[in-house]
């Protein structure tokens, strides 16, 4: 396969999760260069060593300039093959639409894709890795398909146990794609005080009461399979993307990027 931009410029305005503030993006199709955003005349790149944040959410940053929550767009980018973007932000964090990676595919796919001249560059994972903290546990192995196993573990009655299991041939777009971020009631007040969650409402967020779900779940493991697609964001932060079977354990976004950061200081 060939690697890819989008055939036309997109839009996306809305607000963002965290923050509470509008923002709009704006996608720019490339022909090289990777994927890299764009703020206030800064580049930067969409790669691991741009990381600066991973409490609730993937912050990138470069001389000063920052950009949060990025982990569902690049999930979207993941799924739609997009090797080469310019993704230009006029504001602090990437749209949360309905907080998942749907609405950026829907509008990707709508607009088209660009087949360019190169070759789409493979590496597969030549070694196993393990980390483990605070019992959260993540392991990679070499494969020959890229295969993510997810566990996710909470003390609610419907989140006490999700599993799910993807692999490369898996239709992200219906599988994964329309699963959105999650939280529990209990946790309000908590991450408001930290300045995380200000615009979190069930418009964009699957919302657990203590008995159940306030909003209606988009499939009965909607939680973990969001889990899986925030790791497939992560992951695309890492280039050529390192085909593996992987395994997490009720991880988050600190745990994906240690280990890629591992991955990374080891074989790229």
């Amino acid at each position: 396969m060939n690697e890819r931009t989008l055939k036309e410029r997109l839009k996306f305005s809305g607000i963002g999760v965290h923050t509470g503030m509008s923002s709009t993006i704006l996608l720019h199709p490339e022909e090289e260069g990777g994927i890299r955003f764009l703020k206030d005349g800064t580049v930067i790149p969409a790669t691991i060593d741009s990381v600066v944040e991973t409490e609730r959410g993937v912050v990138l940053s470069r001389d000063e300039k920052q950009i949060a929550t990025v982990e569902h767009l690049l999930s979207a980018l993941y799924g739609c093959k997009i090797d080469h973007l310019t993704i230009e932000v006029i504001g602090k964090e990437i749209p949360a639409m309905d907080g998942s990676a749907y609405p950026f595919v829907k509008a990707m796919e709508e607009i088209g894709f660009s087949s360019l001249d190169r070759k789409k560059r493979k590496t597969k994972l030549q070694k196993t890795y393990t980390i483990e903290e605070k019992g959260c546990f993540a392991y990679a192995r070499p494969s020959e398909e890229l295969e993510i196993h997810y566990i996710i573990s909470y003390d609610h009655p419907l989140l006490s146990y999700q599993e799910y299991c993807y692999n490369g041939r898996s239709d992200f777009t219906g599988e994964l794609a329309p699963a959105r971020t999650y939280g529990l009631l209990s946790w309000k007040e908590k991450l408001k005080a930290m300045g995380y969650a200000l615009s979190a409402s069930t418009d964009n967020t699957l919302i657990y009461d203590k008995e159940g779900v306030v909003n209606k779940p988009r499939f009965p493991d909607e939680a973990v399979r969001h889990k899986v697609s925030d790791f497939l964001g992560d992951l695309y932060l890492l280039q050529p993307l390192p085909v593996g079977y992987y395994i997490i354990v009720r991880g988050g976004h600190y745990l994906h990027i240690e280990l890629l950061k591992k991955i990374k200081r080891s074989e790229y």
